[in-house]
């Protein structure tokens, strides 16, 4: 097994390599000796903080990127130090949103997991391809689809007139034979799953029936735009169960009155 000092070598020699660099580059941006680089590439000499401090500083990440032993895959598909990734992320706005779009994905299938661990739902699968939903899950022997958005942020994301935020309903592309709609026809899925991130700071859930979510003037569709309570009620609930079992027609999800 290599030790600890090559393991932190290779590291560092992939980070090298990864941006391009000779053993010299490095020196000459570390202020360190190639020779002395060339050892600690190979695990052959136990280099102290400051050493490991001034790579760090040469490469622009943070020193604790260099200990990071079990790399994550898109690092090794990337071929780039997640610190890296996050920057670029963070330079650019349309990736922070594909981001939170997946991440609140990523948060949900999470949830879906603990509802299968419950027995709640049997199975589910998550879609990344265009044109097929979001997630399908297995419910009692049925499968239901389920569409899963983010709030709008800030305060374009809030009603002014009713205490309220917003979530946008369409279609991330227009239909594949051509039309320009982008608007869901009302059966197109069967629960929405609204991601409370952008308006709350935490990835949080709130689900309703599509049946039960406000329909455009041609009532075969959806509007664009759904208001979602600042506290939960009707359509909408924290609480999977009463969704799933009102989409099923075990218990009927109605306004309390």
């Amino acid at each position: 097994m290599p030790t600890i000092q090559e393991r932190i070598g290779k590291r560092i020699r992939n980070l090298r390599e990864g941006r391009g660099w000779k053993q010299e580059s490095l020196s000459e941006k570390s202020g360190l000796h190639p020779t002395y680089i060339g050892g600690i590439e190979r695990g052959e000499r136990n280099a102290t903080i400051e050493s490991y401090l001034k790579i760090a500083n040469a490469f622009g990440i943070p020193v604790d990127e260099l200990f990071k032993l079990d790399v994550h895959d898109l690092e090794k598909k990337f071929n780039a130090p997640s610190y890296d990734i996050l920057d670029a992320i963070l330079a650019g706005f349309r990736a922070q949103v594909d981001v939170k779009g997946k991440l609140a994905e990523l948060y949900l299938a999470r949830e879906l997991d603990r509802f299968k661990a419950e027995g709640l739902i049997q199975d589910y699968f998550w879609s990344d391809k265009d044109g097929e939903p979001d997630f399908k899950i297995k419910y009692h022997g049925h499968e239901y689809i389920i569409e899963c958005k983010n709030l709008r942020s800030g305060e374009e994301g809030k009603y002014k007139k009713d205490p309220a935020y917003k979530v946008e309903v369409q279609k991330t592309r227009n239909s594949k034979d051509g039309s320009p709609t982008r608007s869901y026809p009302v059966d197109h899925f069967d629960i929405l799953a609204v991601c409370m991130f952008n308006q709350t700071g935490k990835w949080d859930f709130i689900y309703s029936s599509a049946r039960n979510l406000e329909r455009a003037s041609d009532e075969k569709f959806l509007k664009t735009f759904q208001p979602v309570p600042l506290m939960p009620s009707f359509p909408w609930a924290t609480d999977f169960s009463k969704i799933i079992k009102d989409v099923a027609g075990e218990v009927k999800f109605e306004p309390k009155h």
